[in-house]
Formats: C-alpha cells, structure tokens, sequence
C-alpha cells in the first residue's frame, strides 16, 4: 500500500526519485552515531527524532528551512500528519528519513510502516547493554561527547544501581515495540535492514544500507562527530553487580528476545 506520494528531487537538469525510509531504535542504541554517518552520503538527508515528545529533531539545517524550532513541538503536534508530508516533501534530497523510538509511536506513524514505498531500516543493540547505558547518562548527565571535546573527568563514567523492576519495564516496552512493528510489516509483506549497534561504525554496512535504499555511493570512512567511550565490564560499571548477576542466572534468555 503506497500511501505517501511518489517524490523526485532535483539533481542539475535531472529529475531523480527520492527515496523515503525510516529508521527503528530506540535509546542508547548509536542512532545518533549512525544518522552522522548516513549524512554524509550525497544526497542523504536524514532527520532525527521528529516525534520526540521533548522536541522536533529535525536535521540541524532543516529548522531554519522548514520555519520550525526544535522547541515547536505544539506547532508539529497540530497536524502531525502534514507534518510527515512536508518532510518526505524535500526536493534537495535522494533520500530522505527520520527515526521512530518506542515512546513515539503515534497514530500519525501507522501510515509511513505501512506504506511499502516507505524503506525501513531497524537499528538494535542488546537491552542489557543500552540500559546500562542510559542508566550512566542519566547519573552523569553526559549524553554525548563529541569529538573536538575531552572526556570528562573520570569518563563521566560512575557506577549506578541496576534496577531490576525498571529493567523488566524497559524491556517489555522494547518487547512490545518490536511486536507493533513486526506485525505491521508482516501483514504488509514488507521487509526491513537490520543493523546492530556494533556495525554502525564500518562503511561497509553504511555502503550497504545505502545500496538497499538505492544509491550507487560508496564510502571508504567515515568523519566521526561523536567519541564512543571504550567498553568496560558490567562488574566495573554496576554498583549491584551480585544482585544483576544472580538475577540473569535465574532467567531464562528466551524471555530477553529482543536482545538482538
């Protein structure tokens, strides 16, 4: 079902298709990361969170272009659809996209998973991993170090407290994220690119996601915008450390299927 109209963009005197997609993740997952990486293809503009509730992320030269302040959200949220429309509307671009996170499913949303032409690529990383992530930004308050900054000092980095009951909540939301999602492309015979948080970084997967969007482009590197701090143990990283470790011994791994 194609719901969204066919686009075609401007490149010289040629009149090129545009090709829509979205992109599925949720928190902590290197989407931030990956959308540097993707924009720096020709051609590529991609948005980030536009739904998120705090603000509009758009791409940042797109406020000014599309009259809209990050803080606008009262303006996007009046007709969120149109608000879509004018997006994928963007004669400048070959490709044009934006994420969708767990907690900005919307009815607005509904029409761009089940549009077909609308290509969609699903970004994943073990919950394990990207909870304890968020859990460190929220206790140090460093979301993102870019890389013309140093690291804070220490890392910004301090042990935190593994909330199991919060833990369990998280995943359920994730769980029921990927079965909205999964039942929407099934029924509509769509297929996704699956990405994984640990392939982000390498131009090869980039090049391919690229080639399943349509382009020829090919990098060799990447420019890095963002450091990614080097990986420690959840033993250095867990205050509880006993309690996490007795708790994932007692389960059963099948009840994490959304661990990749």
């Amino acid at each position: 079902m194609r719901i969204f109209g066919a686009s075609s963009c401007s490149q010289g005197l040629v009149r090129m298709h545009c090709q829509k997609f979205v992109l599925l993740a949720s928190p902590r997952t290197g989407s931030q990361a990956l959308n540097h990486h993707l924009n720096q293809y020709e051609g590529m503009v991609m948005h980030g969170e536009v739904f998120n509730p705090s603000f509009v992320g758009l791409r940042y030269d797109y406020h000014e272009k599309m009259n809209l302040l990050r803080e606008s959200v009262d303006v996007r949220d009046a007709e969120p659809e149109q608000f879509i429309a004018r997006i994928f509307d963007d004669p400048s671009a070959r490709f044009i996209g934006f994420h969708i996170f767990p907690d900005q499913m919307r009815p607005a949303i509904l029409p761009v998973l089940e549009d077909e032409s609308v290509k969609k690529l699903w970004l994943v990383r073990n919950p394990v991993a990207s909870f304890v992530s968020l859990l460190e930004a929220e206790a140090s308050g460093v979301w993102l170090v870019h890389a013309s900054e140093p690291l804070p000092a220490g890392g910004g980095r301090k042990k935190v407290h593994f909330d199991i009951d919060r833990f369990n909540s998280y995943v359920r939301e994730l769980n029921l994220f990927r079965v909205k999602i999964k039942s929407v492309l099934s029924a509509t015979g769509q297929p996704y690119f699956p990405i994984h948080y640990n392939d982000i970084a390498d131009p090869l997967v980039g090049n391919a996601i690229i080639a399943y969007l349509g382009g020829a482009q090919r990098l060799d590197h990447f420019e890095t915008e963002t450091l990614k701090q080097p990986p420690r143990p959840f033993v250095e990283r867990i205050e509880n450390y006993r309690e996490f470790a007795m708790y994932f011994r007692a389960i059963s791994t099948e009840d994490l299927y959304a661990l990749e």
